[in-house]
């Protein structure tokens, strides 16, 4: 019995991560606290969107323990608009479009507790997660709060993600 039950517990499906989150959008073009791209160097070919695919920086609960190569660098994420944003803070968008960002930086609590949230805790509009998309315009609507869930990353991700600093620890 006890083998069976411990064979039960090893066979079990690792549940990936999903929710609603807020979002912001941000651009400054610096390495991200995975270690992915500097300032002198141009971003991602998939980036900025330019095949549907964005980098973000991700709260406390995402990105994982410290704040250089988390647990959650190079980990994507489909983001979906449910069409609203937080009260006063944006229009949300239209509802039902998505996009997929992988994570490659850190949002981190200190300086912006309004939007990104300590692990355990929630930011000022009730979230327990927040992506702050790198983007130089609006992406899917202003500031939508979203159901999100892990993906698979595309492969072009992968790829760029392979040359970032914490790819190989």
């Amino acid at each position: 019995m006890m083998l069976f039950t411990l064979l039960a517990v090893i066979a079990a499906p690792v549940m990936a991560l999903s929710g609603q989150a807020t979002t912001t959008r941000y651009y400054d073009g610096q390495e991200g606290a995975c270690g992915c791209g500097t300032s002198s160097s141009s971003a991602f070919s998939w980036q900025l969107g330019g095949s549907g695919f964005y980098t973000a920086a991700g709260s406390q609960a995402l990105f994982g323990d410290g704040t250089w190569c988390g647990s959650g660098c190079g980990k994507c994420y489909q983001l979906t608009s449910t069409g609203s944003a937080p009260s006063g803070q944006g229009t949300g968008g239209d509802a039902g479009q998505s996009i997929t960002v992988m994570v490659t930086n850190l949002c981190p609590n200190q300086g912006n507790a309004q939007w990104c949230p300590n692990v355990g805790g929630t930011n000022q509009y009730g979230f327990e997660y927040h992506f702050d998309i790198m983007a130089q315009s609006e992406v899917f609507g202003d500031n939508p709060i979203v159901n999100f869930e892990e993906v698979t990353c595309p492969g072009a991700a992968s790829s760029d993600f392979g040359q970032c600093q914490c790819a190989s620890m």
